[in-house]
């Protein structure tokens, strides 16, 4: 015989059949939640001020790009081979990625280019003292930009009930011994990367944010594992 608990799961009784599990039935109940209506808008409103940031971010990396390539002798169209601890904004089979792998690899990279800019700070101070505060002060706003959308990415990883990765390990590995012309290309290296970073980030969100066609709220995570 089978009794119904309080919780209206199914318990088998003697020689009855396996009931369903209640970590089923928890996963259930997390899927509806993340499903309502006002999850559905809460994620829309997050995605649309994502992209907002990520396109003014891009807008302002592109601006301390030409400050930078001026100030620093650069040419503009110099070749920067890969560099070791810049994530790749580029990605294979991007079409089939999970919401929840497009957050992670996301805030994985801003974290990584936050450690990145907050260096190329300190090397700047450390070459040019005062003498150039304004490409400073530019590198600073853009560091504060990519610490708040790091931080945004958290918000909707938070929203749909997922762990937020710890940040130990996240930060690229300490750099080799540079000289100052290989700490200037480095340095453009980073901001063309990043540049390019933040027009993913807007893709991604925007694909997040698509409705479901069965469903008609935001696709969001759902499609995650």
């Amino acid at each position: 015989m089978h009794q119904l608990s309080k919780e209206g799961i199914v318990l088998a009784g003697p020689g009855g059949c396996c009931a369903r599990s209640l970590v089923a039935v928890t996963a259930a109940r997390t899927m509806a939640a993340a499903d309502s209506p006002s999850t559905a808008l809460r994620r829309r409103d997050l995605c649309s001020r994502g992209i907002r940031l990520a396109g003014k971010m891009r807008a302002d990396v592109v601006d301390l790009l030409d400050t930078y390539v001026e100030q620093q002798g650069l040419d503009a169209s110099a070749t920067v081979a890969a560099l070791e601890g810049v994530p790749l904004a580029a990605v294979e089979r991007w079409d089939e990625q999970t919401g929840t792998q497009r957050l992670l690899e996301n805030l994985a990279a801003y974290r990584a280019f936050r450690a990145l800019l907050a260096q190329m700070l300190e090397e700047q101070r450390e070459q040019l003292g005062e003498a150039d505060a304004g490409l400073g002060r530019a590198l600073a706003a853009v560091l504060l930009q990519v610490s708040a959308f790091a931080y945004h990415l958290e918000e909707l990883l938070r929203l749909e009930s997922r762990g937020i990765p710890g940040e130990e390990g996240d930060g690229p590995p300490p750099p080799p011994r540079l000289s100052l012309f290989e700490q200037k290309l480095r340095g453009l290296g980073v901001l063309r990367e990043l540049a390019q970073w933040a027009v993913r980030s807007a893709r991604d969100l925007r694909q997040l944010a698509k409705p479901s066609p069965a469903t008609g709220t935001a696709t969001g995570l759902a499609e995650s594992p």
